[in-house]
């Protein structure tokens, strides 16, 4: 709602007359805020936050009324459309009803009766759906929370770290302005619910940065399949289930996937995987390091997560090396383990020739984890001395 709980809509016309226009008609009962342009509307939409519903032209340049819309329904899909143009643009504007993208096409020019009926049906349409999103928000919400409550019960060790990945996707869904969009929390927590069928044992390997087997990470790689079973039945819960599938592993379907759900299978993931990575690093650099040197995660989510930890970007260069490949002055980023979940050498040690004497003799009589991971101080003269 806007000034004197008058619902806000925004009017987008390349002609002013036209904006002033409509203005008139509909200044009484609405907040309104106007554009000349699709740029200009997006602004607005960003700056001002979602909005009831917003009336656009056909035909404005640099980005049409269609291609506004849609971008409308994708970023704010609670936000009403309704493509305002031109009786020459009805086929067109048929077309984009059908597709989804728009609710109502007004034809140009519009009296002022059917003007404020249609905008009245979108703006009441609009309050029916943050309504129903209020009450779908607190009812899945305490559902998924008392699955989660369940979590705690089964295994403490799983819940704390559920619970710091939670925590991480909302730190960085506040950091990338994706706050409010409940489905992302509520797949982070159902993506960890899986813990319940991992053994004991594996899950304290990986709370503690103990590399796993093969069908130990293979376990845990399936975590996210059990939320998918647990909700996939449940209303309203498809982009939470398309998410944890997406951090399954599954297959992307023909017809693609949301940009919501995009969004919240790479957050989480960055989270997941950070997670993973800081448990068996020596700080917080050296994680996110590690993350960007294989290319988990995407680079603005990597580099919000830089922001939320403090950390300037590209401190050290952290590479995957064999034991054999360490060389005097590297880093470890994480422990060298034995198979057998021995360390042998503790994150955070410089290698020295006596420690990687020391490694050497170890890999003749013990199987060692590897690759492992080093950070690379001086990494332009490492490529010079590996590329010679």
């Amino acid at each position: 709602m806007g000034t004197e709980g008058k619902p806000v809509v925004l009017l987008v016309d390349d002609e002013e007359a036209v904006l002033q226009t409509l203005a008139l008609q509909l200044g009484p009962d609405h907040t309104l805020l106007t554009a000349s342009n699709g740029a200009d509307a997006l602004r607005m939409l960003a700056e001002n936050g979602p909005v009831a519903a917003v009336v656009s032209d056909m035909r404005m340049p640099n980005m049409d009324g269609i291609e506004l819309l849609r971008r409308v329904q994708v970023e704010y899909p609670d936000t009403i459309r309704v493509l305002h143009t031109g009786h020459g643009d009805i086929d067109t504007a048929i077309a984009a009803i059908n597709s989804g993208g728009v609710y109502r096409y007004l034809p140009k020019p519009a009296g002022t009766g059917e003007l404020r009926s249609i905008v009245g049906d979108a703006v009441a349409r609009h309050g029916q759906a943050m309504a129903e999103r209020e009450l779908l928000d607190k009812t899945l919400r305490t559902s998924v929370q008392a699955l989660f409550g369940c979590l705690e019960l089964a295994s403490p060790v799983a819940f704390a770290r559920a619970g710091r990945i939670r925590a991480l996707v909302a730190e960085l869904c506040h950091e990338l302005q994706l706050d409010g969009l409940w489905e992302i929390e509520v797949a982070a927590m159902a993506s960890q619910l899986g813990a319940v069928t991992v053994p004991p044992a594996v899950l304290k390997k990986l709370d503690r940065g103990v590399p796993l087997g093969p069908d130990e990470q293979a376990m845990v790689t399936a975590m996210p399949r059990a939320a998918v079973r647990l909700l996939r039945d449940i209303p309203m819960l498809h982009d939470v289930v398309a998410m944890a599938e997406g951090l399954a592993g599954e297959p992307e379907p023909e017809s693609g996937r949301s940009a919501l759900v995009e969004a919240g299978i790479s957050v989480i993931r960055t989270a997941i995987e950070y997670e993973i990575v800081e448990s068996r690093s020596a700080n917080s650099a050296t994680a996110i390091g590690v993350l960007e040197e294989r290319g988990d995660g995407a680079p603005h989510v990597l580099a919000a997560l830089r922001r939320i930890k403090g950390v300037r970007a590209h401190q050290e260069v952290v590479k995957s090396l064999r034991i054999m490949e360490l060389e005097v002055g590297m880093r470890l980023a994480e422990d060298v383990v034995a198979l057998n979940g021995l360390v042998l050498i503790g994150r955070g040690t410089v290698a020295t020739e006596v420690m990687l004497d020391r490694l050497a003799n170890f890999a003749r009589v013990v199987d060692i984890v590897e690759p492992v991971l080093a950070a690379v101080p001086d990494f332009h003269r490492y490529l010079v001395r590996r590329s010679s």
